[in-house]
């Protein structure tokens, strides 16, 4: 790995624009959650989930296989986690998951991070983002301080491990 970083790359390059594209639509929808905790939330991040899929999906080579393992690596989570939410916020399959559902959400994303560093060659940040998000999800579930701001959380967690690959892996 390159430890010197090539500014050049940081908003030219397609995985730039798409690390800075999640960075901005969790953090929004992250903060957005913590002030307007209501089952029409659900709408917003099955928003944000198609503007972030669909634009990896416009600007990634899914016709190589390793790009399409790594849109998988986020499609299958991410299609997961919101039938989980919408499950668990519109009837009483889960009713324990809607307390949790920002840690729940990390959770998703360390699989997410894990599964892309497995497909991407340098994976090591990815794995990096994986384990911050787990430490900040088990922290949630075992805190009743940090469950109460459970999405700032998340919208904080999130937005730095994007902004991290941002940084680490514009140029590849």
């Amino acid at each position: 790995m390159d430890s010197k970083i090539n500014l050049d790359t940081l908003t030219t390059t397609s995985r730039a624009r798409v690390y800075l594209l999640w960075a901005v639509l969790t953090g929004i929808g992250f903060t957005a959650t913590h002030y307007y905790q209501v089952p029409a939330i659900n709408l917003l991040w099955l928003v944000i989930s198609v503007i972030g899929l669909g634009y990896m999906y416009k600007v990634m080579p899914l016709g190589v296989s390793q790009m399409k393992r790594i849109f998988l690596a986020w499609l299958v989570p991410i299609i997961i986690g919101l039938l989980f939410s919408v499950i668990a916020v519109r009837t009483q399959i889960l009713p324990e998951l809607v307390g949790y559902l920002g840690g729940f959400w990390l959770l998703v994303m360390a699989v997410g991070y894990l599964w892309n560093g497995l497909s991407d060659n340098s994976g090591l940040w990815y794995y990096v983002a994986a384990v911050v998000n787990l430490v900040a999800a088990v922290a949630i579930y075992s805190s009743d301080q940090l469950l109460v701001i459970q999405y700032l959380v998340a919208a904080i967690v999130s937005v730095w491990s994007m902004l991290m690959l941002w940084v680490f892996y514009s140029d590849l």
